[in-house]
């Protein structure tokens, strides 16, 4: 989670109103996280359920995403926040979101395309725009967006946040709602970096800017 992601994910909350019932896929706060990582306090008058596969803070019930313990259509939203990428099967995580959303509800789904290997406790994929709108077959209307640092137009080809909001039926109205609602926040979602992380990136842009002047690869073996 990053304070860019946490700030539109409190814009989407505000443009649709106050859930009766909300799941949250992936809800375990990881190390250092728990303060951005957790959004329940968005929803403080709703009925909040953190489901994961491992024990944690933010922790409601242990389980699967891949076979929830809930009956069909038993959430008005459900949030999967930077967890996708480490499902070994998303496509089932998906189905199961779709499955346990009620008529009108809505999903709110974000992942990474550009983004390094990070485990907790396994990392498999990465998601383009169009490739994480794929996997939500099932919810009729579908705003999808991203949100990257403006450099050589990331935010257009190699975005870090990739986000969908999908609804169980058709409300183009709500989306577009939640877009206009998103384009005039963008101050609020374009948070800036501490100055010594600038830095930080700075190096790093130098550093691969040497190393592609000169060709240079290198091999990583995983196994």
């Amino acid at each position: 989670m990053t304070k860019p992601l946490r700030a539109a994910v409190e814009v989407i909350k505000d443009s649709i109103g106050i859930p009766r019932k909300v799941l949250e896929v992936g809800s375990r706060q990881a190390y250092n996280q728990n303060e951005l990582a957790d959004v329940r306090d968005f929803f403080e008058k709703s009925t909040y359920v953190g489901l994961d596969m491992q024990e944690g803070p933010g922790v409601d019930i242990v389980a699967s995403g891949n076979s929830m313990p809930f009956p069909d259509k038993s959430f008005d939203l459900v949030l999967c926040l930077e967890t996708l990428e480490h499902a070994d099967k998303p496509w089932l995580v998906c189905a199961e979101i779709e499955r346990v959303l009620r008529p009108k509800g809505i999903a709110i789904v974000s992942s990474q395309q550009n983004f390094p290997i990070h485990k907790h406790p396994s990392d498999y994929f990465r998601y383009t725009p169009f490739g994480l709108k794929s996997l939500f077959p099932g919810l009729q209307s579908k705003l999808v967006f991203s949100i990257s640092p403006p450099f050589d137009d990331e935010v257009k080809l190699n975005p870090q946040h990739v986000i969908v909001v999908g609804i169980k039926g058709e409300n183009e109205k709500l989306l577009k709602k939640i877009k206009n609602n998103l384009k005039k926040n963008i101050q609020k979602i374009s948070v800036h970096k501490p100055y010594t992380h600038r830095i930080h990136e700075i190096g790093r842009l130098l550093r691969r800017a040497v190393s592609e002047l000169f060709f240079r690869q290198e091999i990583e073996f995983f196994s």
